[in-house]
C-alpha cells in the first residue's frame, strides 16, 4: 500500500503536469496539419525504437537479473552491460540504414499527406533519430531499478521531464514554433539518461564494456530476438497501416487520435502501472524463491479492475466535459470535443481488456514462456493491420473506433492462452461477485448518461456537471472500498 501510494502520489502529479502540456499542445496546435506531422515523425522514431526491441528484452532481462544476482551479488550489473554493449553496436547498424532510406519510410507511413508535409516530416524525423541510443538504454535501466524494487525513480523522472517540456515549449514557441516540440522530446529523453544512470551509480552501477560473461548465455538471451523479431515487425506492420488509413481520413482526425491516445496512456500510466510495475517484480521474486503467486495474483487482479471501471464510470459521465474544458477553444471545435470523447471511450474498455491480458503477459514471461508468446502476438498483429485497413476503408471514422477494442483484445488472449499452459496455472473468475458488480456500476453509468445528462455538443451546464460528479462518486464507492480493504491486507 505504502508502495503504491508513492508511485500514484508521483504519477498524479506529473499526469497533471502532463495534462497542462497537452493543453499547451492543442492551444497552439490545434487539430492541424503541422502537429500531425510532428506526430507522424515521432511515430517514425518510436517505430525504430521498437525494432531494437529494447522494451521486450529488457521485460525478458529482468528475471535473467534476479537469477544472476542469485549467483553472486553484482552479477547482475555485469549482466546489463553485456546486453547494453551489445544493443548499441545493433542499433547504431539500425539507425544509420533508417536515416538513409527515411523518405520511404515516411512515405510509407502517410501516405495521404502532400509531399510537402512529407519532406517536413522526413527532416524531424532525421533530426529526432539519435534519440534512439537514449531510448533503448534507458529501457534497461528503469527494468533494473524496478528489479532492485527502487520504485518510483521513474515516476520521479517522469515528473521533472514534463516540467521541463512545458517551459520548453512556453519560451521557445512563439520563436520557433514547431520545434519547441522537437526540443523538448530531446531534452526530455537526455534527462531520463542522465537521472537513470545517476540513479543505478548510486546503487552500485559501474559501467564496463565487456560483451560477455561466463555466468551469462547471452547467445540463449539474445535468442529471444527470434521470437520478438517477428513480433516487433508484425506489430510495426499494424502500426504503419493504421497510421497510413488515418492519414487518408479528413485533416484533424489523425491529431485528434493522438492527442487522445496520449491522454489515455498517461490515465493508465496513473492509475493501471504502478500495479503492474510492483507486480512483475513480486511475481518474478517469488518464482526465483518457490513460493506461492496465488495472494499476489488475486490482490493486483481485483484491485485492477477496480480502479478501472472508476476511470470508465468517471470517462462515461465527465469524459466530454473534460475534454472541453481542457482542450476546447478556437483551435479545438465542439465536432472536435466530441470526436476525442468517443476515441477516450473506446480506449477506456481497451485499458481495461489490456490491462488484464497484461497481468498474465508478466505472468508468461516470468515463467519463461517469452518466446511462445511473442510467436503468438505475430498472428495478433498482423489480425490488427488486416483489420484497420478494412474497418477504416469501408466504415471511415466509425472503424477507427473498433481498431482500439479489437488490438487490445487481441492481443490480450494469447497472453492468457500461453500462462495457462504453466504449471499450476492460477484460475481468474470471470463471473465472480466483484465482476458482476462492475458490469452493473458501469451500465448504470451509461443510462445515467444518455437519459439524464446532456451532451457536450447540446447543452452542459455546472449542474449537469455538479449532478454527473455525484453520480461517479456514488458509482465509484464500491470499486474503491474493495480496492482499499484488498491493499490493506
Amino acid at each position: 500500500m505504502k508502495i503504491l501510494l508513492k508511485l500514484f502520489s508521483l504519477k498524479l502529479v506529473a499526469s497533471l503536469l502532463g495534462l497542462i502540456y497537452s493543453i499547451l499542445q492543442v492551444r497552439y496546435f490545434g487539430a492541424s496539419r503541422t502537429i500531425e506531422i510532428y506526430f507522424a515523425a515521432q511515430s517514425l522514431v518510436y517505430l525504430v525504437t521498437s525494432l531494437t526491441q529494447s522494451g521486450q528484452l529488457a521485460e525478458v532481462f529482468l528475471p535473467e537479473y534476479h537469477k544472476l544476482n542469485t549467483i553472486k551479488v553484482g552479477l547482475g550489473y555485469k549482466g546489463l552491460n553485456v546486453v547494453i554493449n551489445r544493443m548499441v553496436l545493433f542499433g547504431t547498424i539500425l539507425m544509420v540504414f533508417i536515416f538513409v532510406f527515411a523518405n520511404y519510410f515516411v512515405n510509407l507511413m502517410v501516405p495521404g499527406f502532400s509531399q510537402e508535409d512529407k519532406d517536413f516530416a522526413v527532416l524531424i524525423f532525421r533530426i529526432l533519430l539519435p534519440v534512439l541510443y537514449l531510448a533503448l538504454m534507458n529501457s534497461f535501466y528503469v527494468t533494473v531499478l524496478n528489479a532492485e524494487e527502487r520504485f518510483g525513480r521513474a515516476e520521479l523522472l517522469g515528473l521533472t521531464n514534463t516540467i521541463v517540456n512545458i517551459l520548453v515549449l512556453i519560451v521557445l514557441y512563439p520563436f520557433i514554433q514547431l520545434w519547441a516540440l522537437v526540443i523538448s522530446f530531446i531534452l526530455g529523453k537526455l534527462i531520463e539518461f542522465i537521472f537513470y544512470v545517476w540513479q543505478l551509480f548510486k546503487n552500485g552501477y559501474r559501467f564496463q564494456w565487456i560483451l560477455s560473461i561466463p555466468e551469462f548465455d547471452h547467445k540463449s538471451f539474445f535468442k529471444t530476438m527470434q521470437s520478438t523479431f517477428l513480433y516487433v515487425g508484425a506489430t510495426q506492420v499494424y502500426n504503419i497501416v493504421l497510421t497510413a488509413s488515418i492519414s487518408f481520413l479528413p485533416e484533424g482526425v489523425y491529431a485528434i487520435f493522438k492527442y487522445v491516445q496520449n491522454l489515455s496512456n498517461k490515465i493508465k500510466g496513473l492509475f493501471i502501472q504502478p500495479f503492474m510495475t510492483i507486480f512483475f517484480t513480486r511475481y518474478s521474486i517469488l518464482l526465483q524463491k518457490s513460493q506461492s503467486v496465488l495472494k499476489e495474483f488475486n490482490k493486483n487482479m481485483l484491485s485492477v479492475i477496480n480502479v478501472n471501471v472508476i476511470t470508465i464510470i468517471g470517462t462515461i459521465l465527465l469524459g466530454d466535459f473534460i475534454i472541453d474544458l481542457i482542450w476546447g477553444g478556437e483551435k479545438f471545435s465542439k465536432a472536435n470535443v466530441q470526436l476525442a470523447y468517443i476515441f477516450l471511450l473506446f480506449n477506456g474498455f481497451a485499458v481495461l481488456l489490456g490491462s488484464l491480458g497484461n497481468i498474465y503477459r508478466k505472468m508468461a514471461v516470468a515463467h519463461g514462456k517469452a518466446k511462445k508468446l511473442y510467436l503468438y502476438w505475430v498472428v495478433t498483429q498482423l489480425l490488427s493491420a488486416f483489420f484497420s485497413y478494412l474497418l477504416i476503408k469501408h466504415f471511415k471514422i466509425n472503424g477507427l473506433y473498433y481498431i482500439i477494442l479489437i488490438n487490445s483484445v487481441l492481443m490480450s488472449i494469447p497472453s492468457y492462452i500461453i500462462y495457462r499452459t504453466t504449471k499450476n496455472a492460477l484460475t481468474f473468475k470471470l463471473f465472480s461477485k466483484d465482476n458482476i458488480v462492475a458490469v452493473i456500476l458501469i451500465n448504470i453509468a451509461v443510462l445515467v448518461k444518455y437519459y439524464f445528462i446532456p451532451s457536450i455538443t447540446i447543452e452542459y451546464k455546472m449542474d449537469s456537471v455538479f449532478f454527473a460528479g455525484v453520480v461517479v462518486i456514488l458509482l465509484s464507492l464500491y470499486p474503491m472500498l474493495m480496492t482499499y480493504r484488498i491493499l490493506k491486507k
